[in-house]
């Protein structure tokens, strides 16, 4: 198993994530899971952790592989499971393994091939695609697109621009957005017009999941507000999300 383990940054202070507050809380222990093809996960894991590390008081452990979930109990001692990975296969019984602890309550956070991964797994895709939220199987190609806001008044959109665009990303098509999620952005395609969701909250079982479409690679990854989301939507996932879009708690970071 190739295992590395990333620690959240020092903290730093106040965060406009977070509002006045003057002690850290013990951090969030988190499980990074990533690794496949398709993406630099090399670059983006890394990237990605430390930029949470920023934002939010957490630390991590990073995962290139799948092995752990063979394990039923392999989030035991995590608060939050992050997926973002793009394996085409894995037994069945690592999935379940993987659903399980949602439906259990383990909070949870997918991103771009997450929504995409395990479609070689049959039939357990399916249940796979009701974890994340919705179903969706290509995308368009790899270019800029505009993003709108569904639920300006989300917690999550907390200072999310209002004209928002991507230099360029892979925008998947909804197949099916699943009765319960709930949707905060979405794009029209310039291929064809036709509108997808790319950002929604949902419960899976006592679970909640936090996703997003968005972030094939650095193009989006390096963008502030779109680490912004995910700083809010992972503590959206965790029950640490005021209502005003803050961290609660001492679980925020300075930027």
């Amino acid at each position: 198993m190739k295992l590395i383990r990333f620690a959240s940054l020092a903290f730093i202070g106040l965060l406009s994530l977070t509002g006045c507050q003057t002690q850290p809380a013990k951090p969030l222990k988190a499980l990074f899971l990533t690794g496949g093809g398709y993406h630099d996960y090399v670059k983006l894991a890394p990237f990605l952790t430390n930029s949470f590390g920023q934002r939010v008081n957490v630390s991590f452990d990073v995962d290139f592989t799948m092995d752990r979930l063979a394990n039923k109990n392999f989030a035991d001692g995590y608060d939050v499971v992050v997926y973002d990975l793009c394996f085409d296969e894995a037994p069945p019984a690592e999935l379940e393994n993987a659903l399980d602890t949602i439906r259990a309550g383990k909070p949870a956070v997918m991103i771009h091939c997450a929504v995409h991964a395990f479609r070689r797994v049959k039939p357990m895709i399916r249940e796979w695609e009701n974890g994340v939220g919705m179903r969706s199987k290509v995308h368009d190609r790899f270019e800029p697109f505009q993003v709108v806001k569904l639920d300006p008044q989300s917690p999550i959109l907390a200072g999310w621009p209002d004209d928002w665009k991507t230099g360029g990303d892979e925008l998947y098509q909804t197949i099916e957005f699943l009765p319960n999620s709930h949707p905060l952005l979405s794009a029209k395609s310039p291929v064809d017009g036709r509108v997808h969701i790319v950002c929604w909250t949902q419960t899976y079982g006592k679970g909640r999941v936090f996703a997003t479409t968005l972030g094939h690679d650095m193009t989006t990854a390096e963008d502030p507000a779109y680490l912004g989301l995910l700083a809010r939507g992972l503590l959206w996932s965790c029950h640490k999300l005021d209502s005003q879009g803050r961290a609660i708690g001492g679980y925020g970071k300075g930027q």
